[in-house]
This record gives structure tokens, C-alpha cells and sequence, in this order.
């Protein structure tokens, strides 16, 4: 379930696994999904993976350069967002922290903690970034390169680190 809008622009191809969830990819969007079609080193391809009923939406005027999208609840990236490749987006702990429940749910999904992720607009997200559940990125947002964000990020500031701290406001 889902769709595109128009405009949508592929380099490379562009990974997909949505096998009862949603994703939602806006107008003007451009994806790089190659090595080839990234010149900065990362060799992945762009990824949309929708555990069970989760949802990927993508704004309008997005470029995304080889970064993995995995939603068990819901990842919502605003317009005018540019994700740096490498970038991983997980609305998931993919696996129960019980440590008598982690082998049983690499057989089934139950028991794993899950919390939306939305992303502001006008936001650039640095290459090798991580953000995980349950964070909400304000817009006019810069993170930088290898970044992992734990924590909601207010708007107009820069931040990098691991955890993602402010470096200062825009």
C-alpha cells in the first residue's frame, strides 16, 4: 500500500520491502541507490523496509543517497530534507530486550518496543547518522556526520556527536 508522486528520480535500485505496511514517497524526491551514484564512499543501496503495519512517508523535495528506512510503527520525513548516505532511520529494537525472549522473536515479532520518528523540514542529515525510536527532529535541523540520535532535537541547531548533543543554534 502506498505510492509515489511525481517527479521521482532513482539512481541505482532502490530496495523495497513493504509486505503489509505503507510507504508514501512525495514529489521531487531523488534517491541514490548505488555505489556508483554516491561519491562519498558508502556502498549500500537505498532500503524501505515496513515490518508488519508500519508506515514510511517521504516529503516532497527529498534526496536520499543510500540509506535504510526500517518502520515498525511509523517514520515520517518532512519536505526539503536531505539524507547523507549511510543514514539509518529505525522506528524498532527489532528484537525483544527479555533476554529469554531474543531467539524466540528472531522466529516472530512480538514483544519489541517500537516508538514513531519524525523528521522537521528543511533538514539535513549527515552520512553514517543513526537515529532511533520514539525521536522527533525539529525543522531547520543540521546533524552531523556519524551522529546518533537518541534524544528529540529542537529546531534550527546544529548537532553531531554520539549521543547527538547541540553544537549550537542557527
Amino acid at each position: 500500500m502506498g505510492g509515489y508522486g511525481t517527479h521521482l528520480k532513482v539512481k541505482g535500485i532502490l530496495r523495497i520491502h513493504n509486505p503489509k505496511g505503507t510507504i508514501i514517497i512525495g514529489n521531487n524526491v531523488r534517491i541514490n541507490s548505488a555505489e556508483w551514484a554516491n561519491p562519498i564512499g558508502f556502498t549500500g543501496r537505498t532500503n524501505f523496509k515496513v515490518i508488519s503495519t508500519g508506515t514510511i512517508k517521504v516529503g516532497n523535495d527529498v534526496g536520499i543517497s543510500c540509506a535504510s528506512f526500517v518502520s515498525n510503527s511509523e517514520i515520517t520525513i518532512g519536505n526539503r530534507v536531505l539524507i547523507g548516505a549511510g543514514v539509518k532511520i529505525y522506528d524498532t529494537d527489532f528484537h525483544s530486550l527479555n533476554k529469554e525472549e531474543r531467539f524466540a522473536t528472531m522466529r516472530k515479532v512480538e514483544n519489541i518496543n517500537t516508538n514513531k520518528i519524525s523528521i522537521g523540514d528543511d533538514c539535513f542529515i549527515g552520512a553514517g547518522t543513526m537515529i532511533l525510536k520514539g525521536v522527533q527532529i525539529g525543522d531547520n535541523v543540521v546533524v552531523g556526520a556519524n551522529s546518533v540520535v537518541t534524544k528529540n532535537l529542537e529546531s534550527n541547531a546544529i548537532y553531531a556527536g554520539n549521543p547527538a548533543k547541540m553544537i549550537r543554534k542557527i
